[in-house]
């Protein structure tokens, strides 16, 4: 039997069998209500189909709790049998034995063959954690400002993608301020602006990191052997993103702390006060809200490119418990879960996009995923040219690097004074960096 965090590796309840013969699978998971009501559907597609299954769901919002709520049921000997879980903790968990192996599984066909993107191992090799789906960060605009202002459009292709100086100059003329006049006039007062050029939801990790990599650096390199964060490409990538906010004067204050991003590009586009919002794919099931709602004309357009053009990949894993008592349904459920051919409902929302390649190139399955209202046509040629271009996608390190949550402990704590613009991201991040580094190498 493993060491576990102070419970038995088959102790936690699992999977019960219930009074009338049916068995019930836990599953927990985060989201907001649309999101919600998509999953909710998905479970009860699957209970329909394999009598005898209940799929009994705790949701959660998405917000970072999830990290807390697992903890809370470890400690109380209470895991459910699947969960999603936040990237960084997929390794803690598999180390401390309470996860279930995956790679029987994968070998054998049960559950289909993943990008590496979505695809979290632990420090033995093996794989514990899959993303449900391949998340990416995406740049929405409001068309109706653009057209207010007689500004062309962002581009949804990789090869056209703005460069950093000419999106920063756009920024500036759709910053505008309570006397019209916009961040590139000499009369622009910033302490009075009503409308911004572009805004972020928060400034979490896969939130700025993309630019880290963009500019050239990054911030491990991608077999996980190199740190990269020292690089004067990776500190004047991050530079770029805080000078929007204190230099340009074109982005609201936001930090670092992580707040649910589901359905706030939506909001955004409504306001009226952003013509850009930089979110994460996951919000396409909600951004339609903007048309349906306020009949808001928005786009969707890759993120502007510094050296190259780079977005990241951010998408959820979810884990399957070893203290499930059937692992064999438990395993079903989590299969079916994974494949893109069982939840095309969901990923039709643009909730989810497919976390295999074939669905990519394939012209069969991207009609599958692609067809719906959700997924409009430049959204789908930007999730496309990411996906078809070489290079175009950096994982979040957290799938790769074994000690990220202690790295991030020392980064987190001064992230923010960037942001703020208390200091350069060379000086602060610079001031942490021995320590971050020694995080890395332990």
């Amino acid at each position: 039997m493993a060491a576990t965090m102070g419970i038995s590796v088959f102790g936690g309840y699992g999977m019960t069998v219930l009074a009338d013969g049916e068995t019930e699978i836990e599953f927990l998971y985060y989201a907001d209500d649309t999101q919600k009501a998509i999953i909710e559907s998905a479970c009860a597609a699957y209970e329909e189909s394999h009598p005898g299954i209940q799929i009994k769901q705790t949701v959660i919002p998405a917000d970072g709790s999830i990290t807390t709520t697992i903890a809370t049921l470890a400690s109380s000997n209470d895991l459910p049998d699947i969960s999603y879980m936040a990237e960084a903790d997929v390794i803690k968990y598999a180390d401390a034995g309470l996860l279930y192996s995956l790679d029987d599984a994968i070998t054998d066909g049960t559950i289909g063959e993943k990008l590496d993107s979505v695809t979290i191992r632990g420090k033995d090799g093996k794989i514990y954690g899959l993303g449900l789906s391949n998340q990416l960060m995406l740049l929405y605009y409001n068309k109706d400002i653009f057209d207010k202002y007689g500004v062309e459009y962002p581009s949804s292709s990789v090869e056209d993608a703005w460069d950093w100086d000419e999106f920063v100059d756009i920024c500036k003329k759709l910053t505008i301020d309570e006397d019209g006049n916009t961040a590139a006039d000499d009369g622009f007062d910033a302490s009075r602006t009503t409308q911004y050029g572009v805004a972020f939801n928060s400034l979490y990790q896969f939130n700025y990191m993309w630019a880290a990599y963009a500019n050239g650096g990054g911030i491990v390199s991608a077999d996980g052997s190199e740190f990269l964060l020292d690089q004067d490409a990776s500190l004047e990538g991050i530079q770029k993103i805080a000078d929007l906010f204190n230099k340009d004067q074109v982005a609201p204050a936001t930090t670092s702390s992580l707040v649910s991003s589901i359905g706030s590009a939506d909001k955004a586009m409504i306001s009226g006060d952003v013509a850009m919002y930089i979110n994460g794919s996951w919000d396409l099931s909600n951004v339609i809200n903007a048309k349906k709602e306020a009949d808001v004309n928005y786009g969707v357009a890759v993120l502007p490119k510094m050296e190259k053009a780079v977005t990241m990949n951010a998408g959820g894993p979810a884990v399957m418990f070893n203290t499930t008592e059937h692992p064999e349904e438990t395993l079903e459920f989590y299969a079916y879960m994974m494949d893109p051919e069982r939840v095309t409902d969901i990923l039709k929302t643009g909730a989810w996009l497919p976390n295999e390649a074939s669905w990519y190139t394939d012209e069969a399955k991207i009609e599958k995923w692609a067809s719906g209202e959700n997924i409009t046509e430049d959204a789908k040629e930007a999730i496309l040219s990411y996906t078809n271009t070489e290079d175009a996608i950096a994982q979040w390190p957290v799938y790769y690097t074994a000690n990220w949550a202690d790295m991030m402990a020392v980064s987190d704590s001064v992230i923010d004074s960037v942001w703020t613009g208390d200091g350069s991201a060379a000086e602060i991040l610079g001031g942490i960096m021995d320590e971050m580094k020694a995080a890395f190498e332990k």
